[in-house]
């Protein structure tokens, strides 16, 4: 058995490209995660019940796509999900799933929308519907700060002020900011944080490494590779590539998502743009050269001789 890298001989150099896509592009995620096909179901499942494991009462089992979405606001603007999902766990109980990885205005006004649009769609005409509403969960991904503090991962649900208890299991959110996942994986870290690393660092890597050496991330990652992509496929994905990256720099207060630009101009392997990246957040003067040299590729010295160049220049 072919023995695995570290993380730190893991990583692509300048020059070179991942094999492996963006997972939070559209169609690669889709591809990868696909809940019609055996391969890529299990993935989901195991997506699933790791990112939702403190909220779920037993683990899912199975898991298959909607087949009614109706958008009861009549706007195409509001049917965002990447998936609308029906699942059952392992005692049968059904709930329903959306996943969203996509970047929007009025985050989390969006996100309680699509919950009562899940729990709305589960009303059936007549007079014998009782309102046995399933539980509902609404997974957000995304590269955008939404909380002040360094939590990548907030949980709600409907609870008790006074005593914090849930009250009702109609309503379940997760929302995951990966720009504040750090480059930094374990073998004993959790489930939890290899997903997210998983999610943020894949197309940073050119093979999984010692620290994901798993079953689980074994299987996905060989649904991730661009080279499983189609012609067609491929075509799609590079265009949803660059269509994301013209949204992102056109996103107020871009600074503060330094990640999202950097994972972009990384997978472009140009040292002289990995430069001007750093020297933009030098001007921002938000980070340390550390930080700077993480998000950039480049070392901690070249920063510090970028830092002083700047400096004598101004």
């Amino acid at each position: 058995m072919k023995e695995r890298k570290s993380l730190k001989d893991c990583i692509v150099k300048p020059g070179e490209k991942s094999p492996f896509a963006n997972l939070l592009i559209d169609l690669a995620f889709k591809k990868a995660f696909d809940p019609d096909k055996p391969t890529s179901r299990n993935n989901l499942i195991n997506l699933l019940n790791d990112l939702l494991e403190p909220q779920l009462k037993r683990p899912i089992k199975n898991v298959w796509t909607r087949n009614v979405a109706k958008n009861l606001s009549g706007s195409k603007e509001s049917r965002t999900a990447i998936f609308d999902l029906h699942c059952k766990d392992d005692m049968g109980n059904l709930i329903e799933i959306e996943v969203q990885i996509r970047e929007m205005d009025n985050f989390m006004k969006r996100l309680a929308f699509y919950a009562s649009e899940l729990v709305a769609n589960q009303a059936e005409p007549g007079e014998e519907w009782n309102y046995d509403v399933q539980p509902t969960y609404v997974i957000a991904l995304t590269r955008i700060h939404v909380f002040d503090d360094e939590n990548a991962v907030h949980r709600a649900a409907v609870t008790d002020l006074e005593t914090g208890k849930q009250v009702m299991d109609t309503y379940n959110y997760a929302i995951i900011e990966l720009s504040k996942v750090p480059f930094f994986i374990e073998k004993t870290s959790s489930d939890l944080s290899k997903w997210l690393f998983f999610f943020r660092y894949l197309n940073r890597l050119k093979e999984l490494p010692e620290e994901l050496n798993e079953s689980k991330f074994q299987q996905l990652t060989e649904s991730s590779k661009v080279s499983n992509f189609s012609k067609k496929e491929l075509e799609a994905y590079q265009r949803m590539h660059h269509e994301k990256w013209d949204h992102n720099v056109m996103v107020p207060g871009i600074f503060k998502e330094f990640a999202t630009e950097i994972n972009a101009k990384i997978e472009e392997r140009i040292s002289d743009r990995n430069r001007e990246i750093a020297k933009k957040m030098v001007v921002a003067g938000k980070l340390s050269d550390a930080e700077i040299a993480d998000y950039s590729g480049l070392s901690v010295e070249d920063v510090v001789v970028l830092r002083s160049q700047m400096c004598e220049s101004d």
